[in-house]
């Protein structure tokens, strides 16, 4: 699935509008962009320009068609850009936006996506909320200083309390059209995984643990056969969340351009490929400040006919358990991403592989968790321990044991992060 099907599915029936512009001409928008726009005009295949529908000046003084030009440039350079815009409507009246703009990669260059979510209300609740904040104070320190007044500054305050919570509801409100927003977008990121089906016609013993911290998801694991090796990851991406979903879903099309399209089968040199489209993608070069995602990965080509494996990592290590010995293999200590080893290749390893053998995959979500009785991490010792306890049970059942092993750990407490733990039988 190409950038464009992918960001048009998560946005055709969203509440945010989006325009797809290419060449600067407008190609497609949903039906959010009309309410957005406040029912401005739009036609297919013009020249489509946020100024427009802006005021000649931006707040601070500086000219919109200026102003415009810089953030699509800078679009342009970082893949991405993201800004506060004011529009007007058609009875000029002014309204605020929150712009974000992706533009697209590799046969998608010419394509910008922009998506406009409507703000204006939340400004507006912003200031009236800050504005209530400080005259509950002034109100609180008059009662304090003149103790005459009491009676008056009691009606005064339940007004307040009243405002406040209406405003509790509104946001309220807002919060649930935001979650079941984002609960539509992790239908289409678990679209984007590799179906169950697609596992067993390979492995007849295997699970697949994932347990995302939010709704979405920053963990991802791939599967693909090319030739008689079948590919095998599991990733974590920098963030989780909406952020870490994002960055997944690139990771995801990367892997299916290298592997599928291009033909790299050896690990090593697929993880070489992925850093240099991320840092090209994300526009990193290293300077101070700088965003680093990316994100650590753990991937094997494994070929059953020769009974041999080869594996490269960054960060994420391989467990091989055989006769009740686990084999640990590191991945070198840098990730996906801009890092300052930039120059150097990552390592493949090549290993002999037998029957009954267990393979595991994992992000650092499962061992990183704190555990409610002692608030410290379960750690990679423990968790080593604990897949070898359950070497005598088939992998699903190995992936109910897991599960119950972490919520009785973790508790009552936050889970910190996303989980992805992958067992694979031989």
């Amino acid at each position: 699935m190409s950038s464009f099907e992918t960001i048009w599915k998560l946005f055709e029936k969203s509440d945010d509008a989006i325009f797809i512009i290419k060449n600067d001409a407008l190609v497609k928008w949903n039906e959010a962009a009309k309410k957005v726009l406040k029912n401005n005009y739009l036609k297919n295949n013009t020249k489509f320009s946020l100024t427009r529908f802006s005021p000649e000046l931006q707040p601070g003084g500086e000219p919109s068609v200026k102003k415009e030009k810089e953030f699509i440039k800078i679009a342009a350079r970082k893949g991405y850009n993201r800004f506060e815009w004011v529009l007007k409507d058609s009875k000029n009246e002014e309204f605020f936006v929150e712009v974000t703009i992706y533009s697209g990669e590799d046969k998608e260059k010419s394509l910008l996506y922009m998506i406009l979510r409507d703000i204006n209300q939340e400004k507006k609740d912003k200031l009236l909320l800050e504005w209530q904040k400080n005259e509950i104070i002034q109100k609180t320190e008059e009662i304090e200083t003149q103790r005459d007044e009491i009676e008056s500054q009691k009606e005064e305050i339940e007004t307040q309390r009243d405002l406040a919570e209406t405003q509790r509801d509104r946001i309220s409100a807002q919060k649930k059209e935001l979650t079941d927003s984002i609960t539509y977008a992790s239908r289409i990121q678990s679209a984007l995984l590799p179906e169950s089906g697609y596992f067993s016609k390979i492995f007849s013993d295997y699970f697949i643990l994932n347990k995302p911290k939010d709704i979405v998801s920053g963990d991802f694991y791939w599967l693909s056969i090319k030739g008689n090796k079948t590919i095998v990851a599991v990733a974590d991406c920098t963030g989780h969340g909406v952020p870490g979903a994002f960055m997944s879903m690139l990771g995801v099309e990367f892997l299916n351009e290298i592997v599928n399209n291009i033909g790299i089968v050896q690990p090593n040199r697929i993880l070489n490929n992925m850093r240099d489209r991320i840092i090209k993608s994300m526009g990193q070069t290293g300077k101070a400040g700088e965003t680093r995602d990316g994100m650590d990965i753990a991937l094997v080509s494994i070929d059953l006919e020769n009974n041999s494996l080869q594996y490269a990592g960054a960060f994420n290590p391989l467990f091989i358990i055989r006769n009740n010995n686990i084999n640990e293999i590191k991945g070198d200590r840098m990730p996906v991403g801009f890092h300052e080893k930039i120059d150097k290749p990552f390592t493949n390893h090549e290993i002999q592989i037998h029957a009954n053998d267990s393979i595991y995959l994992f992000s650092d979500g499962y061992k990183d968790q704190f555990g409610w009785r002692s608030n410290k991490k379960l750690n990679l010792n423990n968790f080593r321990e604990l897949l070898l306890s359950v070497q005598n049970v088939p992998m699903k059942a190995q992936k109910l044991l897991l599960e119950n092993n972490f919520n009785n750990w973790k508790g009552d407490l936050e889970q910190i992060d996303d989980i992805m733990v992958m067992g694979i039988r031989i």
